[in-house]
């Protein structure tokens, strides 16, 4: 994958790159793990995920809109967003005539305990002109508004990390955390949002995109990560991000 330093070059690449469709690169020089652009008709709707990192959500024209725990959030032109990282959240399509967006992925260090939108202004009219520094500002600028944490959202970290990083049956699991397989369930999906089925298949969606970033061959990576082949992990990573792995590999 050419890896591409966060400047300016880089910004106006993204902003004249396929309409209607995200585009990606590599940013991880200046405490951005990857920037994605969409410039199109509306915004994508996409199947509910999650990122390992935090993700800053900057819409210049138009708007996004996102389905969290059953209620709908949008983030209109001049406005910011940060989706914590491990959030589960439903991209849905919006009616714009045309929006322009650009989401900086930044990794976790402080989260949050929920999405959070704040006015920015009409300061941009392309991704080209926002500056590093003004995304890592924006996100300062979120975050410190935050209140305290709840005992809740650490319980949810600990669930999360638990199903991805154990290899054992949901059984097992379910076992080690003194419940029966059905009423583990039960509490992955209240508490996560998803079954724990799909939270993995999820953490390994996510799992298969940092190790395209870091140039691994498509067939490998869906090898790697657990995919019955190539096809299966194309098929799940285009409904998820909104790309193929091919062209995600290309950029």
């Amino acid at each position: 994958m050419r890896r591409s330093p966060l400047d300016h070059a880089t910004l106006a690449i993204m902003h004249f790159a396929s309409p209607n469709a995200w585009n990606y690169r590599p940013a991880d020089d200046a405490g951005i793990v990857e920037l994605a652009s969409w410039r199109g008709a509306g915004s994508l709707g996409l199947r509910p995920h999650f990122h390992d990192e935090s993700q800053i959500v900057l819409v210049l024209s138009g708007s996004r809109a996102f389905r969290i725990d059953g209620t709908t959030v949008t983030v209109p032109a001049g406005h910011a967003a940060l989706i914590p990282a491990g959030l589960l959240h439903a991209p849905i399509a919006t009616p714009d005539e045309e929006t322009v967006c650009l989401n900086a992925y930044v990794p976790a260090g402080r989260t949050s305990s929920s999405l959070r939108v704040i006015s920015v202004g009409a300061r941009w009219q392309r991704v080209d002109q926002i500056l590093p520094e003004q995304i890592l500002e924006i996100a300062d600028d979120i975050l410190s508004r935050e209140p305290s944490h709840s005992a809740g959202l650490a319980d949810r970290t600990t669930l999360g990390v638990t199903l991805t990083e154990s290899a054992g049956p949901i059984g097992a699991i379910a076992a080690g955390f003194g419940r029966s397989r059905e009423g583990f369930s039960r509490m992955v999906r209240r508490e996560l949002g998803v079954s724990p089925h799909a939270f993995r298949v999820l953490s390994r969606l996510n799992l298969a995109r940092q190790l395209l970033r870091a140039g691994e061959p498509i067939a490998a990576v869906a090898a790697d990560t657990g995919f019955s082949d190539q096809s299966h992990l194309t098929r799940l990573f285009r409904r998820t991000f909104g790309t193929t792995p091919g062209v995600y590999w290309r950029d």
